[in-house]
Parts: C-alpha cells; sequence; structure tokens
C-alpha cells in the first residue's frame, strides 16, 4: 500500500507537471506571437526600408515602408527580385552588392541608385547576413534610407560654388579645380605630345558706363545677355566662365597651333558685334581679349590669369575691341607701368601738378573770352611733363578720377578768382578723359564743385573727344543730358577725326564743335582741309551750335576762319598755354594785342 500510494503519488506530481509544462508553453507561445507582432508593428514604424531576401535574391519579407516605396503590398513583393520591379541597370547594380555580402558575410554599406515606381532615387544601404537560430538557412538583411533630397542639396550646394549666381555659368574656383586637373592628366602624357590650352581673359570695354547710367539692374542684363551670346558661339567643347566683375574667361583645351586661338578670338569679336537691346534702348559693347597658352605661358592658374591679363590690358591700349597674346616684354611694360603709377600718386599727393591756361578769342569782339585748362607735372627734380606722357597711365590704373576731379576744382576755383577781380564774362574749359566721362560720376562731382567754389555754371565748359562720345552714343546721350541740366556749356573736341554719325550728334545736347587742329594746319594752303573747315562751321551753324578752330598758328589761317564764319579761335598765334602768373596778364588786357 505504502508502495502503491507513493506511486500515485508520483503519477499526480507528474501530470501536475506536465499541465503545468503546457500552460507555460501556451504562456511562451502567446508571448511569442505577442513579440512578433511588436516586432513587426516597430518594423513597420520605420521611415527605412526594410527587406529580407534568400541566396539567390528573392524577397522573403518587406516592411510597411518598402512596399510603399515599391507601390505593391508584400504578397506582391514576396517571391520576386529587384529585376522584377528595377531597372535592368539599377537591379544589375543592386544585385552585385547582394553577391558582395554574400561574399564577405558581414555588413556593406554603399549609397546606391535605385529605380521605385520608374523614378531613380538616391538610397542610403545597409546589408548584412544574418543565421536564424531556428533555421539552417542563411538569408540577407538589409534596409535603405532614401537621401534624394539630401544628395540633391548637397550637388545644388557644389554647383553654386562653382557657378555664378548671375549668368549659370562656371566660376573662379571651377575654373581653378578644372585647371588642376588639367594639370594633373597633362602631366601623365609625354611632353611632346601634350597639347596646348588657350586662356582667353575678356573685360567688357565701357561697361561701367551703362553699369552706372542705367543701374544695375541693366547691368546684370547685359552680362545675362553677353554670357548667353558667348556660350552660344564657343561650342560644346570650350569652356565659358565668369571671373568676376565684367571679366569672362574662356579655356580652349587641345588648342592645335597658336593660330587656333587667334581664329576664336576673332569668332568672339565677331559675334559682339551686333548690338544688345536693354529697355528698348541699342547698345554696343566690346571686349579687350588677353591670350596665354598653357604651358607656355604658365602651368598654374595664378600665372596664366596673370598673363593673360597683362595681354588683356595691351589690348586696350591698341584701342579696345581686339585680342593680345601675352608675350614675355609685357612683364617689362607693366613693372615701367606700375613704377608710373607709383610715381603719378606720389605727385598727387604731393601736390605735383599745375595748371596752365591756353586762351580763346572770339572772332567778332577779338575779345579773349574763355581759358583752356591744361595739366601739367612738375616732377620732384623740376622736369616739366605733358599729358602726353603720363595720362595713359593715370587712365589704366584708375588715377585720372582723382587727378581729373583736382583739374576741376583748381580751375573753377581759378575762374571765381577772375569773377571776383571783375571779368565776369571769362569761362574756363576742361577736358573730360573717356575714363572720366564713362566711370565717374560727373553729374555729382561737378555740382558738388560749382556748389563749393561758387562758380556760375555757364562759365565752366566741358571737353569732351568725339571718340569718347560716339563710342557708346546712347548712354553718351544719356550722360550729357544729365550734365546739360546743371547749366554748364559742352563741347565735342577733336571733331572731325572720329567715327561721327550726324544722326546722333543732333541728339547730343551739346553747344560748341571743335576743329581738330590737323584740318587747320596749312589752312591756306591745303584746299581739301578748308573745304573741311567750311563745311564743320556751317553744319554747326545749322545745328545751332557754336565752333572753334583750335590749333590756329598764323594771320592767315585767322583771317580764313573770319571770312568762315567761324565763332571762335584758340592756338599758338593768339597765345601758347601759359602757367598762371603770365596768364593774368592776358586777363588784364582781356584782349589780343
Amino acid at each position: 500500500m505504502n508502495q502503491q500510494s507513493q506511486l500515485n503519488k508520483s503519477i499526480k506530481t507528474l501530470q501536475l507537471r506536465i499541465v503545468e509544462l503546457e500552460n507555460r508553453e501556451k504562456v511562451l507561445l502567446m508571448q511569442l506571437q505577442q513579440n512578433s507582432s511588436l516586432h513587426s508593428m516597430v518594423l513597420d514604424a520605420l521611415p527605412i526600408n526594410v527587406f529580407l531576401e534568400d541566396p539567390v535574391g528573392r524577397t522573403i519579407f518587406a516592411n510597411k515602408q518598402a512596399c510603399l516605396a515599391n507601390g505593391k503590398k508584400l504578397e506582391e513583393l514576396v517571391g520576386k527580385t529587384v529585376y522584377d520591379f528595377f531597372p535592368e541597370h539599377i537591379a544589375k547594380m543592386n544585385r552585385e552588392i547582394d553577391l558582395e555580402v554574400w561574399e564577405r558575410g558581414s555588413l556593406v554599406t554603399k549609397e546606391v541608385m535605385a529605380g521605385f515606381q520608374g523614378q531613380e532615387s538616391y538610397m542610403y544601404t545597409g546589408k548584412t547576413i544574418i543565421h536564424p537560430p531556428e533555421s539552417k538557412e542563411e538569408f540577407l538583411l538589409g534596409f535603405g534610407l532614401d537621401i534624394t533630397e539630401l544628395k540633391l542639396a548637397e550637388e545644388k550646394i557644389a554647383h553654386m560654388a562653382f557657378h555664378d549666381a548671375l549668368t549659370g555659368l562656371p566660376n573662379r574656383w571651377f575654373i581653378k579645380a578644372y585647371l588642376e586637373k588639367y594639370q594633373t592628366e597633362q602631366e601623365r602624357l609625354p611632353p611632346m605630345v601634350r597639347p596646348m590650352l588657350g586662356v582667353l581673359l575678356l573685360d567688357l570695354d565701357h561697361f561701367k558706363v551703362i553699369n552706372d547710367s542705367l543701374g544695375h539692374q541693366a547691368g546684370d542684363f547685359l552680362l545675362k545677355s553677353v554670357a548667353k551670346r558667348l556660350k552660344t558661339a564657343i561650342g560644346e567643347e570650350n569652356i565659358l566662365a565668369r571671373f568676376g566683375g565684367d571679366e569672362f574667361v574662356l579655356l580652349i583645351p587641345n588648342l592645335p597651333s597658336k593660330e587656333a586661338v587667334c581664329e576664336i578670338s576673332d569668332l568672339v569679336l565677331k559675334v559682339m558685334e551686333e548690338a544688345f537691346f536693354i529697355s528698348g534702348q541699342k547698345f554696343f559693347v566690346s571686349p579687350s581679349i588677353g591670350i596665354s597658352l598653357h604651358p607656355l605661358h604658365g602651368e598654374d592658374i595664378n600665372t596664366l590669369i596673370k598673363n593673360a591679363d597683362l595681354a588683356m590690358y595691351h589690348s586696350k591700349e591698341k584701342g579696345r575691341n581686339t585680342y593680345s597674346l601675352f608675350i614675355p616684354n609685357m612683364k617689362v611694360q607693366a613693372m615701367i607701368r606700375l613704377d608710373m603709377e607709383i610715381y603719378l600718386r606720389q605727385a598727387l599727393e604731393n601736390k605735383e601738378f599745375i595748371l596752365h591756361y591756353q586762351p580763346k578769342m572770339d572772332m567778332k569782339t577779338e575779345k579773349i573770352y574763355g581759358m583752356e585748362a591744361l595739366i601739367r607735372w612738375v616732377t620732384k627734380e623740376g622736369q616739366l611733363l605733358y599729358p602726353d606722357s603720363f595720362i595713359q597711365i593715370a587712365e589704366e590704373s584708375g588715377l585720372i578720377a582723382p587727378i581729373g576731379e583736382w583739374v576741376l576744382r583748381e580751375a573753377c576755383s581759378q575762374c571765381k578768382k577772375w569773377h571776383d577781380q571783375g571779368f565776369q564774362e571769362l569761362s574756363v574749359s576742361v577736358n573730360i578723359s573717356p575714363k572720366q566721362f564713362q566711370t565717374q560720376n560727373l553729374e555729382g562731382l561737378i555740382g558738388e564743385i560749382l556748389l563749393e567754389t561758387g562758380l556760375k555754371p555757364c562759365a565752366l565748359e566741358l571737353e569732351l573727344t568725339e571718340s569718347t562720345v560716339m563710342k557708346n552714343p546712347e548712354v553718351a546721350a544719356i550722360a550729357l543730358k544729365n550734365l546739360k541740366e546743371l547749366g554748364i556749356t559742352i563741347s565735342i573736341d577733336d571733331f572731325g577725326t572720329g567715327l561721327s554719325s550726324l544722326s546722333y550728334l543732333k541728339k547730343f545736347p551739346i553747344d560748341i564743335l571743335k576743329i581738330d587742329k590737323s584740318f587747320i594746319t596749312n589752312l591756306e594752303c591745303d584746299t581739301a582741309n578748308n573745304a573741311i573747315a567750311s563745311a564743320v562751321i556751317e553744319l554747326a551753324h545749322n545745328l545751332n551750335l557754336k565752333v572753334v578752330a583750335e590749333g590756329v598758328e598764323t594771320s592767315e589761317q585767322l583771317d580764313l576762319l573770319q571770312m568762315g564764319n567761324c565763332d571762335f579761335v584758340q592756338g599758338f598765334f593768339i597765345s601758347k598755354p601759359v602757367e598762371i602768373n603770365s596768364i593774368q596778364e592776358i586777363v588784364d588786357d582781356c584782349i589780343l594785342s
């Protein structure tokens, strides 16, 4: 009994244990099911694509985000490979990554292209091999994060860093990177087979005039128009960049010869001949071009641009709207020019400039009615230098602005002194250089000087050369109108030497034409010069303009001009330009003796 009882007790204990184990198994199964559901919820909540593939690339599982990305339900993805829902080139690339993961057996991360629903996207992916404990099989577990917006933003930032915001052209940083890469590639080639690279630096002539006269919006429009025209003309194989301001750089790779770069330069000048239209007005803009060649004139960007810049300034010295190829001698010329520029700055600071005055006579009254102010430079050594020896460098360096301002202020101040001495009808004329006219705010400057000196506006005459106003007549007409509104007198100097357009001449708000002295020389014996002078006088009078004949050196010339009804004369026969102390005697007499 005792044994039976003990056996029954053991059986009952075992039965209870079995029930306990069964209950525990049910709890575990329930927990497992709950955990599986939780895992699925977690995977579906992730904002990334999560997927599981077998060794041959068939999809075993995909979370909610992966299904949404593919535009398919889970049952439509299971059993399918990337070849079933990606374009072939993208599917092939992804499958190659899968095989790399299977071979390495470890995590691999990459940036790849995906083709969800026909739209290519940038994805950051990670893939690894997993070994489920309850299975002998292996699976590829992967995730993918859509970084398309990030990549596009990076590309936009990179584009902005290497491209000009206004024109969309490459910028100087692009050029620098391109030339560094080009240099590296060239070093791999034997020296004898390395092709030349042309570097063209283009500077727009007189661009600042348009910018200042019509405003920066018009200037920006012109820059975009120039960029578009040049880009169309140069061809896809060449690179056009905006280097800053109104400067452009053109890179010509694989040049067969120096002659080839000259042909391209001729093409650039040709396409720029056609007018640009801004706000309904027609403007002509020409480029001055400097050329350097890699590797003949340098191998780094700084040297190539510097040498192209020297050549470009040489083009401006030749009259603009042309091109120049760099030659080593330009460096010597640049050093001489730099020395002269330094001396000019010192001369301005040390007040080494003086004015001489040349009288102008009224033919009817035979009285001196005005003085032309002419600048001279007295060096520290006491040498007297005339404008021909320094004005061009002053123009190129930008020093013409402060020098020209000094001349205007000094001449107006002196004329006011003459007025205070009783010579109220005396006027003073000042030559305005092309650079002053094109870059300075003359209207504001002259208004300020007249107010400061107290000189009546009608006593100031500005002399501008014919070539200055005819360089860009539409812009010149606007600038002249603004100046004329101050009440000053405007004359066109050296008339007859430029390429005048009479249709523009009648539109300019001018008062006086000055016949160039080349037509007055030998007037008494040269019938052609006599005819030209007579024609200019008649033309001017028909336009209600006065005429000044300059360069009068003989009594015969004076008599002929008087018979031709010339209004005013100026020249050595009347008086040479003299310094202020000597001019005082002429002012005191106020009549030709």
